[in-house]
């Protein structure tokens, strides 16, 4: 971690919320579910893929819990009219994680049942490190009768994550869509991976173990080297081409996003919204300082345009 990127991270709390809003639209569609909606929208003209995220996680009361899962209904069912894509990402700690795995389940498995009888599907994301178990615990009961409407992530950064790619192919009776991420947190030493060339290389070959295993994977990374090697394997076998996406979140990289959708390999883009984005943005970017300084210049670019499908 460089100075400044330090530097950078300890004065986030002490930037005034207005900056912090501007810093924040390159990156999250708005407040509102219409917002999203909206950027959705264009974005599908345009070529891509699009999956949804309410913003929010950490929650701490069951009646948070009870909104989550009420806006995340609300988001299926404006989907759902509008003719989009009816795909969305959920939290576990906001869905109640934190509080217990059985309200956890619950929570989601409402969301499961809209989104199975609606032809959705809903992606159960992961979080910090001491959180994984419980996560994977809850997917496998999700995964167990819910089947392919629900997915899981998994962090390419820890130490366990290829032995845990190994573990979900081998006891998924039914179709494994994962998401595979470097992992945003700041983890310590003795659980992941802190140089860039080895969190890579445990990407490329936890990618592999998933291909092999029949998994769906969606390649969400924004690094050239790691699209690269997924070309490499596609090429290697070209019917994995059917099991793979990449996968990117909004308002970053727009050009490679383009040149990957143009290349023939579908895109999705990630496009969170919500009230919450000032609790977000702060948590996101004193947890990995090098965001911080790439949404400090990101700030002083244009604006997103929107790519001609």
């Amino acid at each position: 971690m460089s100075w400044f990127d330090s530097l950078t991270a300890s004065f986030i709390p002490l930037v005034p919320k207005s900056i912090m809003r501007r810093l924040s639209t390159r990156y999250i569609a708005g407040e509102q579910r219409a917002d999203a909606l909206q950027r959705g929208s264009q974005l599908a003209r345009a070529g891509y893929r699009v999956t949804y995220d309410q913003l929010g996680e950490a929650v701490s009361n069951e009646a948070e819990v009870a909104e989550a899962v009420a806006e995340n209904l609300r988001l299926l069912a404006d989907l759902k009219e509008g003719n989009l894509e009816l795909n969305i990402s959920t939290k576990p700690t906001q869905m109640g994680l934190n509080i217990s795995e059985d309200l956890c389940y619950d929570s989601m498995a409402k969301v499961l049942e809209e989104a199975q009888s609606c032809g959705a599907f809903v992606r159960f994301e992961m979080e910090e490190s001491f959180t994984v178990d419980g996560t994977l615990r809850v997917f496998e009961r999700l995964h167990a009768n819910y089947g392919n409407t629900v997915g899981i992530v998994i962090q390419s950064m820890l130490f366990r994550t290829e032995d845990d790619a190994h573990a979900l192919v081998a006891s998924s009776e039914q179709p494994l869509n994962v998401r595979l991420v470097k992992g945003i947190y700041v983890e310590p030493a003795d659980i992941a991976y802190q140089e860039g060339p080895l969190v890579n290389a445990s990407y490329l070959r936890t990618l592999r173990v998933l291909l092999e295993g029949g998994a769906f994977v969606a390649v969400a990374s924004h690094d050239d080297l790691l699209v690269a090697g997924l070309e490499e394997m596609l090429a290697e076998n070209p019917a994995w081409r059917e099991q793979t996406e990449v996968q990117v979140l909004l308002g970053v990289r727009e050009e490679m996003r383009q040149r990957v959708r143009d290349s023939g390999l579908p895109v999705r883009v990630y496009v969170p919204y919500g009230d919450a984005w000032h609790k977000y943005v702060t948590r996101r970017l004193k947890k990995n300082p090098k965001l911080a300084r790439y949404a400090f210049f990101g700030m002083f670019k244009r604006g997103e345009k929107f790519d001609k499908a």
